[in-house]
């Protein structure tokens, strides 16, 4: 990892090539390393650090959107110590379930208490920072590089009727279909971290739990269908949680790692 110092003089080696797009390289995700003793079986253990704040390079920088599309592979300044960090958390969006839409139109608590009654938690903003990264600070769970094909991030926006969407019943059930573009879990496959967690970035913006200090507690992470350059990073705390509902919105559940085997994993 790169220092402070050592950054800036790679900045200024890489400035002539701002703009000129770096040569593409196919995502292939490492085999699904499939459940772990130490969670439950539609979970997968994310073990890692995580690092408060990063920055990287950029190598292609979008005038029109004004969006970097491609970093600089495996240059990373992290500020701060790491903290490790070990947890479980959900293979996919609620409902959790392979084949299925992820579940939208919910608020922070509502999401919240969807987890908690099923033994679980709203993830935290560091984990799902953690589970996407993978360990190396990767702006994008599939690497350095925007890849359209790679998940379902790519569809263009369409304008919705906030009338509609907030009136509920069958109205606005009616709107949240016309506006649906997402895809069902599990099907863009190589939209996969390497702990084995699908459609982190991409699909629908999930709930998570603040870890920083924030005006909510309930913030939103990994954009939506319509925004291929959200990553990573970039937390969008605009919305009041509780109130907050809306088409392109969801959430996934973590859970603390168990130090031994858990019953519903163990052989």
């Amino acid at each position: 990892m790169a220092s402070l110092p050592t950054l800036f003089a790679l900045a200024l080696l890489f400035t002539p090539l701002l703009g000129a797009a770096p040569p593409r390289v196919t995502y292939a995700p490492p085999a699904d390393p499939g459940p772990s003793p130490r969670c439950p079986a539609d979970m997968r253990l994310v073990e890692g650090r995580h690092f408060d704040d990063v920055e990287h390079i950029c190598v292609e920088w979008k005038k029109d959107i004004k969006r970097c599309w491609a970093y600089q592979p495996g240059v990373t300044v992290a500020h701060g110590a790491p903290t490790p960090m070990s947890f479980c958390m959900d293979v996919y969006e609620a409902p959790n379930q392979k084949g299925k839409k992820p579940l939208v139109m919910r608020s922070f608590p509502e999401a919240t208490r969807w987890c908690e009654a099923r033994g679980k938690r709203l993830c935290s903003e560091h984990e799902w920072e953690t589970a996407c990264e993978s360990g190396d600070e990767r702006p994008w769970v599939y690497g350095w590089q925007i890849d359209r094909t790679v998940c379902n991030s790519d569809k263009a926006w369409r304008a919705f009727d906030e009338k509609k969407l907030q009136a509920g019943g069958e109205d606005g059930r009616k709107e949240v279909e016309r506006l649906w573009q997402g895809a069902t879990s599990g099907e863009y496959e190589r939209c996969r971290s390497p702990h084995g967690v699908h459609d982190l970035t991409g699909n629908v913006e999930e709930w998570v739990t603040s870890s920083r200090p924030r005006k909510f507690r309930g913030v939103l992470m990994g954009g939506f269908w319509a925004k291929p350059w959200t990553g990573c990073r970039g937390t969008n705390d605009a919305h009041e949680p509780t109130q907050f509902r809306f088409y392109e919105v969801g959430f996934r559940c973590c859970q603390d790692a168990s130090s031994e085997a858990t019953k519903e994993s163990a052989p």
